[in-house]
């Protein structure tokens, strides 16, 4: 994942209402608007950006069902971030606060 992707999905996952959709979203295989939309205290027009923002970053996928848009996870896309991360945890240097600067 490059740095660009990471970032771009950490700004996406930045907002509490998008971690609140995806967490809605984890608990399901796909979730249809209306459910996102009475799921949420947030008007529809809030929603739908913070919908687009997720869906832009690549964290979750939609298709039209009907007259319905259905929502769900981009699991591996999620996975991916969670390794990028969990590699730059892993190869951070130990910082010692104690050994600091004593100004």
């Amino acid at each position: 994942m490059t740095d660009e992707q990471l970032a771009g999905i950490a700004k996406a996952l930045a907002h509490p209402a998008r971690v609140r959709i995806v967490r809605l979203l984890a608990a399901q295989s796909e979730c249809r608007g209306h459910d996102v939309f009475a799921g949420l205290p947030l008007a529809q027009s809030t929603i739908s950006q913070h919908l687009r923002v997720l869906k832009s970053a690549g964290v979750i996928s939609a298709h039209a069902v009907g007259t319905s848009m259905v929502y769900c996870l981009s699991k591996p896309v999620l996975e991916e971030f969670l390794n990028a991360l969990g590699g730059i945890a892993s190869d951070a240097a130990i910082c010692d606060p104690g050994q600091g600067d004593d100004r």
